[in-house]
């Protein structure tokens, strides 16, 4: 099976900035072990002209939709109620995009 780049869009529901602090090791910790989830670039979303989070971006490779689902409804952001909405979608780079992001075939991983 030929895995794809898939873009995890996460928004936190208002007051959950203490929370966010008190889980982000754990949710680090996840992003980092995967599994069939590879993560190709993450980050938080930040309100205009500030460091405050207001959500994550997270940009993964993985075999299909259901894997991505999966693993990211466990994620401690999620079930420790850190996110309000996650949203799920493949995505396709550009042929001119000036970032190339390459997709290992599974044996490479």
């Amino acid at each position: 099976m030929t895995a794809s780049i898939w873009v995890v869009h996460c928004v936190d529901g208002p007051g959950t900035a203490a929370l966010r602090q008190e889980l982000r090791p754990q949710h680090s910790r996840r992003l980092r072990e995967g599994g069939l989830v590879r993560p190709l670039l993450y980050g938080p979303l930040t309100a205009d002209g500030t460091e405050d989070a207001v959500g994550s971006l997270i940009v993964v490779e993985a075999p299909d939709r259901e894997t991505v689902e999966r693993h990211f409804a466990a994620d401690p952001f999620r079930t420790g109620g850190v996110w309000e909405r996650v949203r799920i979608d493949r995505f396709s780079p550009s042929e001119r995009s000036p970032l190339r992001m390459e997709v290992a075939a599974p044996q490479d991983r």
